[in-house]
């Protein structure tokens, strides 16, 4: 766990490219598996109404006179390190030819500070609300292949028990959530808590900075300190993998191997990347090429990489009858990899794609403002550091990286018959 300096002043960004300015106010902790229910519901008590306007629509209301574009709330978690994040968009000063900060800035406080509260707790009829969608959510969810299929695999191959982590593992914390206890867990972890504040766009700095220091950082320390624990890379450990096969009644059989990546390190997240876009990208669709396009063996593919635990994921969507013959075409496909000749123009080609990205993501300013908060609270590369690590990249690299790839488990989810 690593431990940064922040100030508690607002981060500024000047960029006069756009006719918006975004505020992101961030509240951080870190998660507890007993609260995972808390931290899901408490979002939705702080982005429909507040004490002021007690309704959907009154707060809707306010929204829109006061020019607000956007506001959402949201709550993050990497590794254990979690937020909650607030966002709010409004147009400059200049655009709206009008001067409606404070108001629009005491709109986000007050969302935030001052949410709709009865007897000292949140309002008991949208919080049951808000837990019998959650509850419907889950249902829905445990219904999906998809998610079951993730759910399991995260089971199945997570030996600290982080990257696992699941509310499905934990459904009657909902029921155990009052209006009262969450009210104490706002006020932990919001009311009495110090946000990190970020602002970008074309606007004065020191007139942000008093009006953001008027409402919301009320403190004369000019720092703070982020505890951050992103990082728990499962480190391989079986001899041999594991092979599983479970049957559920689902439309379709998938086939799922996962790699775990021996001493890996934060550099690595580039060539996990670089095996992931090989593997599925348009530059190349190794994966498709060979099963469906070749063999005709799957009807769809994915490949999802894990920096933050060193984890890469295959999976394909077959017919249950092309089960063995699906393994080894891709541990095939995995293999040649290897094949420094045939890499290297395909790397080429993702190397052009990444810099013709990066030079699009320069007019997307969620981009920007994404990549600044990256930086600054240590999270990721940003998309030009990301792309420099990238350009320096070789076939050699990849063919040794592939040898670092530890298979963990195989996994096939076979769909079962209904009249079985």
């Amino acid at each position: 766990m690593k431990t940064l300096t922040i100030p508690t002043d607002p981060i500024f960004i000047k960029n006069e490219n756009f006719q918006t300015i975004l505020i992101n106010v961030i509240y951080p902790y870190q998660e507890n598996e007993k609260d995972l229910a808390k931290q899901t519901l408490l979002p939705a008590m702080l982005t429909y109404m507040d004490e002021k306007h007690p309704t959907e629509e009154t707060f809707q209301k306010a929204l829109k006179e006061a020019y607000i574009l956007s506001y959402s709330t949201r709550q993050i978690t990497i590794g254990t390190t979690a937020a909650f994040s607030f966002d709010l968009e409004i147009p400059d000063k200049k655009t709206l030819k009008e001067d409606l900060l404070e108001e629009q800035i005491k709109l986000l406080y007050n969302a935030i500070y001052h949410p709709k509260i009865k007897n000292l707790g949140f309002d008991d009829f949208e919080l049951k609300r808000e837990k019998e969608n959650l509850k419907l959510k889950i249902k829905s969810n445990e219904k999906s292949r998809k998610t079951y299929l993730n759910y399991k695999i995260a089971k199945l191959v997570d030996n600290e028990g982080i990257f696992s982590r699941s509310l499905i593992d934990n459904k009657s914390q909902i029921d155990e959530v009052t209006p009262q206890n969450l009210y104490d867990y706002w006020k932990e972890k919001i009311k009495n808590n110090i946000p990190i504040i970020f602002i970008m766009g074309n606007i004065d700095k020191q007139e942000i900075t008093s009006l953001i220091k008027k409402y919301f950082t009320k403190t004369n320390n000019k720092k703070q300190y982020l505890k951050t624990d992103y990082i728990h890379y499962l480190l391989p450990y079986r001899k041999e993998p594991q092979t599983i096969t479970e049957e559920k009644y689902f439309n379709d059989s998938a086939l799922s191997l996962i790699y775990k990546v021996k001493d890996m390190k934060q550099e690595d997240s580039i060539l996990l990347g670089l095996i992931s876009n090989l593997l599925t990208s348009l530059s190349s669709r190794l994966l498709s090429k060979k099963l469906r396009d070749e063999y005709n063996m799957i009807y769809y593919s994915k490949v999802n990489f894990y920096s933050n635990y060193g984890l890469l994921k295959i999976t394909v969507y077959i017919d249950s009858k092309n089960r063995n013959n699906a393994e080894e075409k891709i541990k095939e496909v995995v293999n040649s990899l290897k094949d420094e000749k045939t890499i290297e123009p395909l790397l080429e080609k993702i190397k052009e794609r990444r810099r013709i990205n990066l030079i699009k993501s320069l007019d997307n300013k969620y981009s920007i403002m994404n990549d600044y908060i990256f930086e600054k609270l240590k999270i990721n590369y940003t998309s030009k550091e990301s792309y420099n690590l990238l350009k320096e990249k070789t076939a050699k690299d990849i063919a040794e990286f592939i040898d670092r790839l530890s298979l963990d488990t195989v996994y096939f989810l076979k769909e079962k018959e209904k009249n079985e």
